[in-house]
């Protein structure tokens, strides 16, 4: 089977191009850039196609002899919305036998990019074709929850920290493992939602209890603008069209994470895993791992 990923170079895609290689598929990996090929090659990718998968033209070239496709779309982007009605439009020109959409739990709560993923579910629905939706929660982030601790010393929080608030969490490893099964199992899952969360909900000191747990010295939270975050990434201090727009896509959560937890049930994930998913320690244990911090 030839599977279309898109968004290859993010952190869904490097971890499913060599799950489904390894699988035996054929695997399409597409991205806006070019500049990346060996490194997507390397994890697996068969071919590489580059361009902006905004533009319908774009989408059919690389959607054209794919089986199957697995849309990530440009999250916080000012074309998110459109680029997926410009995947579906491929699909059904293309008859593309399978269409799985990785959209975000919850989808009905006044956020922004929810509302976007949410217009492209429907959408998705109404157009006929075999899909299959994932609503994953928000992501374990290696880069984020280990990194950052591990180079400053404390974790920054873009939401009030005294609210009580809960979070639940995904493993994107746990997440590319149901991807994978999903999009090599095909017709089993067709038509199919699935909201998946790992196992915990955390307020935002109990984060920090763990993190110094597995660290071994006090790793604390602190509460960060949205400007000071983005202020603090290189990529982002020039304020782009693109970069204005994530901030207020960042503003929205912010505001929203502020007064509101964002938690969902492990049920579903396990189920679809066949095991217990990976919890906030075991994951930030395995990160640490693999950075070698002292």
């Amino acid at each position: 089977m030839q599977i279309l990923v898109t968004a290859a170079g993010g952190k869904q895609g490097k971890l499913l191009i060599p799950k489904l290689a390894a699988a035996g598929h054929i695997v399409r990996a597409a991205r806006l850039s070019p500049g990346r090929e060996e490194e997507l090659r390397q994890l697996g990718a068969s071919e590489v196609v580059a361009g902006d998968m905004g533009r319908l033209d774009t989408y059919l070239q690389a959607l054209q002899g794919c089986d199957a496709v697995y849309h990530i779309g440009p999250t916080g982007m000012q074309d998110e919305r459109a680029s997926g009605f410009v995947m579906i439009e491929a699909a059904r020109q293309l008859g593309t036998r399978h269409v799985v959409f990785s959209s975000v739990y919850h989808t009905i709560i006044d956020i922004a990019q929810h509302r976007y993923k949410r217009d492209i579910e429907e959408k998705l629905f109404d157009s006929g074709l075999n899909c299959t939706v994932l609503r994953p929660c928000d992501y374990m982030m290696a880069d984020y929850h280990v990194g950052v601790p591990a180079k400053i010393g404390l974790l920054p929080v873009l939401w009030a920290m005294d609210t009580g608030r809960l979070q639940s969490l995904i493993d994107v490893e746990d997440l590319t493992d149901v991807a994978a099964k999903v999009l090599i199992e095909g017709d089993k899952h067709f038509f199919a939602n699935y909201e998946l969360a790992g196992p915990d909900k955390l307020t935002v000191p109990a984060m920090s209890v763990i993190l110094s747990r597995v660290f071994g010295r006090t790793i604390p939270t602190q509460s960060v603008t949205v400007e000071e975050y983005i202020g603090s990434n290189p990529e982002e201090r020039e304020l782009t069209p693109d970069v204005q727009h994530l901030k207020e896509i960042m503003l929205s959560i912010s505001a929203y994470y502020s007064k509101h937890s964002f938690i969902g049930n492990p049920n579903v994930l396990e189920w679809l895993l066949g095991r217990r998913p990976t919890s906030f320690e075991q994951f930030v244990r395995r990160e640490l791992s693999r950075l070698a911090v002292p």
